[in-house]
């Protein structure tokens, strides 16, 4: 590939990631050398993702963050009795809650309670039972830390009984994770064998015969690659790290030669074998981006 068309391609993918670009930006990139090019688009790619990545857990965060407030402030809400009443812990109660909120409204109990008050007939109300007795609380907070992957410590419990929102508690340990797994494949395991319909039974054999296959398909790629490494090894150059340009020789890079050089991404394989340089791109798969 000549290098002014390689320059053309490499501005096309430039080209929607800038922002606010002159009008000469195109022959302002023409004045870049290919590598540079190379390095222009890395880095823009590379800047996008981690902007998406932080826009995304950001939205995530304050999703959770509004929804533990609703959630909590509705709890603590139907706890409350009101004329020897109280509002009935649904759905539907608490949609009609929320839909009372105006705008940069902060959900509570307090104000909850007042929208209640103010339109009693469009909710739905029960009369208190009596009060839970500490073996209820136990069986329930017991439930609640196994559904969130808590902790069950008595610290909790006392939160638990106060009506604290999720994020104040305490996660479990990793012998209760390994508990709790543990208890959740056993009531599986109870459900298949005696309770489940014949569809369900078929649509678990499916998603475990998938699963199987899954961990088979990786289990044969990793032994397929240790074995071309085993019989690679000695008869190639050690691929190095860095090329002469200075450039990392790592997973991203073989990705990016691999397309816009495929030639030069041959040669590699020639000169190092195909063992070194799989291993350098599945480093770049495995590895976690940093955000």
């Amino acid at each position: 590939m000549e290098i002014l068309q390689q320059k053309k391609l490499l501005i096309e993918r430039i080209l929607p990631y800038l922002t606010g670009a002159p009008a000469d930006a195109v022959q302002r990139l023409l004045q870049q050398s290919v590598s540079d090019l190379e390095t222009i688009l890395g880095d823009a790619i590379t800047k996008k993702a981690r902007a998406q990545a932080v826009e995304h857990a950001n939205q995530y965060a304050d999703e959770m963050r509004r929804e533990s407030q609703l959630e909590g402030a509705f709890v603590h809400a139907c706890r409350a009795v009101i004329n020897n009443r109280r509002l009935v812990p649904c759905d539907s109660n608490r949609a009609i809650l929320e839909s009372l909120l105006n705008p940069g409204d902060e959900p509570s109990a307090k104000l909850y309670l007042m929208l209640a008050e103010q339109y009693p007939i469009r909710l739905t109300w029960e009369t208190p039972q009596a009060q839970p007795t500490k073996e209820d609380q136990r069986a329930a907070f017991d439930a609640f830390v196994r559904e969130n992957n808590l902790s069950s410590v008595e610290a909790n419990f006392n939160l638990f009984k106060e009506g604290a929102s999720v994020e104040h508690f305490a996660g479990a340990s990793g012998i209760e994770r390994a508990q709790y797994a543990n208890e959740q494949a056993q009531a599986r395991q109870h459900f298949l064998i005696h309770d489940a319909t014949p569809q369900q039974l078929k649509e678990e054999a499916q998603f475990q015969s998938a699963t199987e296959r899954e961990i088979a398909i990786k289990t044969e790629a990793d032994r397929q690659h240790q074995f071309v490494a085993q019989k690679q090894a000695g008869l190639y150059s050690l691929l190095p790290t860095h090329n002469a340009q200075g450039e990392v020789m790592d997973g991203k890079y073989f990705k990016r030669i691999s397309t816009l050089d495929y030639q030069l991404f041959k040669a590699m394989v020639r000169k190092h074998g195909s063992a070194q340089i799989t291993e350098r791109l599945r480093s770049a798969t495995l590895a976690v981006p940093a955000v």
